[in-house]
């Protein structure tokens, strides 16, 4: 075959060769501009975009945590209500699905949720601070879809 396409290429003048030649290297430009060069730079475009909106709420939740930390815990009620009764009911008002929610002792639960939305999650936590019950523990890991996290928590009633 090399040698039939040798003979083609001879049969042709010198300026339809440079002309096939020239036409051959614009197609080669354009095949890697349209199929690499594009491809690649819209994949980067939108790493860095993605990227751009984790470290966005990344930041979003480091500056809630500072908020959470630095608001005192109120001081414990003569009538308290107890802290499972306390915890589900502000969780069911705050629009979150307890997945498992087990008492673990005198003033202390802990709680698992498959999926919440971070800033919702952290106005409820910040509730149950004022409310009296603190953090003792807490995982926070990206969720199954965009923008959810999982959760697991055991929280504590602050000591009057």
């Amino acid at each position: 075959m090399t040698e039939t396409m040798r003979t083609w290429w001879a049969n042709h003048s010198l300026g339809e060769r440079r002309f096939m030649a020239g036409l051959g290297a614009l197609i080669l430009i354009v095949i890697v501009w349209l199929g690499v060069l594009r491809p690649v730079d819209a994949g980067l475009a939108a790493g860095w975009e993605r990227q751009g909106l984790a470290l966005d709420r990344y930041a979003s939740v480091r500056a809630k945590v500072a908020e959470l930390q630095k608001r005192p815990a109120r001081q414990a009620q003569a009538n308290r209500v107890p802290i499972d009764q306390l915890i589900g009911q502000s969780a069911a008002e705050a629009g979150f699905t307890l997945d498992r929610a087990t008492s673990q002792g005198e003033g202390r639960m802990s709680v698992n949720m498959t999926s919440a939305r971070v800033g919702p999650l952290l106005q409820w936590i910040s509730r149950l601070e004022q409310a009296g019950i603190g953090v003792q523990t807490i995982s926070i890991v990206p969720g199954a879809t965009e923008g959810t996290v999982s959760v697991q928590a055991i929280f504590q009633e602050s000591k009057p």
